[in-house]
């Protein structure tokens, strides 16, 4: 009784509403309906409300327009037609008829079209079902992420499902472009959502002078919000058919792991080739930590044919660790096993092989009431190669460090430990059998903190903060001969040297006029200079493999410089005095423009052992169309080592990547394709 009395005053309400009759008062039923319109009529003998001209009605966040609007009560459902729309936030319903429930939500269209704003997708249906609030059924219906009328691509099917946030799958596909019909597909499955979602990706394509023409199918897993995987097949004409698989899950904690690898029959090499990886990361109870990094390959050569970006196909060493560290809350205890592969040596019998390595760190804990504070560093290695020297040897190094702070504003930092040495080694000269050494370090470091704030009286930027820190310092590490000790790497000759030095850091900050509440603050300059001059013993220069042995070491340049929000300027480099030149560089400068175009300049110079430089161009000015350039140049080959190309045309609802590479031994192109809403032309399962 309640509720159809709630009915008839929502009737009686909206009758006897002035001139165009509109619910002037909202009224509503307790089902929270809503209704407004020009004139309306009650059927109180078949529990029905009939409204007409510029209805609305309005349910929780979803309102419904048409010209005619029947609800029946018993049923609490509305009939709607004519120029029916349907909205709910920035989603909208459109269709000729429309039968709804406005309890559940359910109902069925005619001639309709669904918008979906996140996602931008549009749907169209001969007769579309809703189910739920995501869910619909369609005949002869079809999809697309293009706000045109005639869009550039669409899917049609004769059923369709759709589940918002889900997956839309389809029967009897036709792929369309530009209104052509391109591809058939017995059955579709696609995502309308943009959380990860399983099924195929679209092929990537391409051509190569070293591997022909190829063609990539990938397959996307995704097993859990945690979990996910990846597998390809591969078709390349002039090496044979390869797979591929890579695994990744991510665990609270930071516990994190990564698995992959890759499988071909090589045709022209007539053997199977293949590539295995893994990045495992673990935090377990109790403190334990196990760490893996795998690195394995068939053949030295198989990143230079099967490598696809820098980095990979000119990859120089393979690394490969298994670690398992325990943390207690002063010590953590590491025991490792690294195995190196030297892809440019001929063989890999002389590399050096640490299995295991067994390290103990202490950190700094302070002794009493006193200002000092001890630490304890020691490693035990195991040497293992088929040809050279092979060994044990045991590094020991106990260390007292003292931190205070003096008068006038200068911090005093000093330190000093000895550094014992065992070694048991066999196999080759000098150095066999067992050897033990010890050597005395200590260091003094002098600081002062001097900072200044200027009012600078421009608009853009009101004030600068400049800190200044000068520094000096002494190291002291002992001389002694160790040419008769084993030589496994370059800690089996620590250099003996008195070295006072000096460090002046400099920098400047800027606060900015923003547009918000608060000010914006940017470093604008930060630049160290650090020098050193030996009193006593050799030098030897750990950056390059040249040492003229002079006392005044390099001048060290390190800044980053941002005077622009879109330039940047970075560099770590050495200076030799003596010569005036620099025995090693490293310059990256980058200025960003609007429109995705950019400049960028990479320098590296390391004396008697590289030389090159590396350009960067990006052009996105002239939309829709964006041009990227890529290029490095060794100055010691006299020749590019790489070049690549890249053209991007990018629309409303797709876009298309062409690349070309062209690199010593190979050149070659790749096309990538990307849907709006689906990606890179997937995730998309075709059967």
């Amino acid at each position: 009784m309640l509720r159809r009395l709630g009915f008839l005053v929502l009737v009686t309400t909206c009758w006897l509403a002035p001139v165009a009759g509109v619910c002037a008062d909202g009224a509503a039923v307790p089902q929270q309906v809503v209704i407004r319109a020009d004139s309306m009529a009650s059927d109180e003998q078949e529990g029905k409300i009939t409204a007409s001209g510029n209805v609305e009605v309005a349910w929780g966040a979803v309102t419904l327009y048409a010209r005619l609007v029947t609800l029946l009560e018993g049923a609490t459902t509305a009939v709607a037609e004519g120029d029916v729309r349907v909205v709910s936030g920035d989603d909208r319903l459109r269709g000729d008829r429309l039968q709804v429930n406005y309890d559940t939500g359910q109902g069925e269209v005619e001639n309709g079209e669904l918008f979906v704003k996140r996602g931008n997708f549009h749907v169209k249906a001969d007769h579309m079902v809703r189910r739920s609030e995501k869910a619909y059924q369609m005949e002869r219906g079809s999809f697309t992420t293009c706000d045109s009328a005639k869009p550039s691509w669409h899917f049609t099917a004769d059923n369709l499902d759709v589940e918002l946030e889900e997956l839309a799958t389809g029967r009897h596909a036709l792929f369309y472009v530009h209104g052509l019909p391109v591809f058939y597909f017995p059955y579709l499955l696609f995502p309308v959502q943009r959380e990860r979602q399983s099924g195929f990706l679209f092929p990537r394509i391409g051509n190569s002078s070293t591997k022909g023409f190829f063609v990539d199918v990938p397959f996307y897993w995704a097993i859990s919000p945690s979990q996910d995987a990846t597998f390809e097949l591969d078709y390349l004409s002039k090496k044979g058919v390869g797979v591929g698989a890579e695994y990744r899950y991510l665990r609270s904690g930071g516990n994190h792991g990564n698995l992959r690898g890759y499988l071909i029959y090589d045709t022209q090499e007539d053997r199977e080739r293949w590539f295995l990886g893994a990045k495992v990361l673990e935090s377990l109870p109790g403190g334990v930590q196990p760490k893996v990094d795998l690195n394995l390959v068939s053949d030295r050569n198989f990143y230079r044919d099967y490598g696809a970006v820098s980095g990979e196909y000119n990859k120089q060493l393979l690394d490969t660790s298994v670690s398992l560290t325990k943390a207690w809350d002063a010590f953590a205890l590491t025991g490792e096993v690294r195995y190196l592969d030297n892809l440019d040596a001929t063989s890999n019998a002389a590399t050096l092989q640490r299995l295991p390595q067994l390290t103990l760190t202490g950190v700094g804990r302070k002794l009493g009431e006193t200002p000092l504070y001890f630490s304890l560093a020691s490693i035990g290695t195991n040497f293992q190669r088929d040809e050279g020297s092979q060994g044990e040897r045991l590094i020991f190094i106990p260390r007292l460090a003292l931190q205070h702070a003096m008068p006038g504003g200068i911090d005093l930092t000093g330190w000093g430990g000895y550094e014992v040495r065992l070694y048991d080694a066999w196999g080759a000269d000098p150095g066999r059998g067992t050897h033990g050494i010890g050597l005395a370090a200590a260091g003094v470091t002098l600081s002062k903190s001097l900072a200044r704030v200027y009012e600078t009286g421009w608009g853009w930027m009101t004030r600068l903060r400049h800190l200044l820190v000068p520094e000096l310092s002494y190291g002291y590490v002992q001389n002694r001969d160790q040419d008769s000790l084993p030589f496994f790497d370059w800690n089996d000759r620590v250099v003996g040297q008195q070295v006072v030095g000096w460090a002046l850091t400099s920098t400047l900050t800027g606060k900015l006029a923003g547009g918000g509440e608060r000010p914006v603050y940017r470093d604008l300059l930060y630049l160290r200079l650090s020098q050193g001059y030996n009193l006593a013993g050799s030098r030897r220069n750990l950056l390059v493999m040249e040492d003229p042995g002079h006392r005044l070491t390099d001048l060290r340049i390190e800044a980053r410089i941002t005077p622009l929000e879109r330039l940047s300027i970075a560099t770590d480099s050495y200076l030799n005095l003596h010569d005036l030149g620099f025995s090693q560089s490293d310059l990256t400068a980058q200025y960003t423009f609007q429109l995705k175009t950019y400049l960028g300049l990479s320098y590296q110079y390391a004396q008697g052992q590289l030389h090159y430089l590396e350009g960067r161009v990006g052009i996105g000015m002239f939309q829709p169309f964006t041009f990227t350039y890529t290029t490095r140049y060794s100055f010691d080959r006299h020749d590019f080592l790489e070049s690549v190309y890249g053209l991007e045309y990018r629309h409303q609802c797709w876009s298309v990547l062409f690349s070309y590479h062209d690199r010593p031994g190979d050149q070659g192109f790749t096309v990538n394709f990307s849907l709006l809403g689906i990606g890179s032309l997937g995730p998309m399962r075709i059967f």
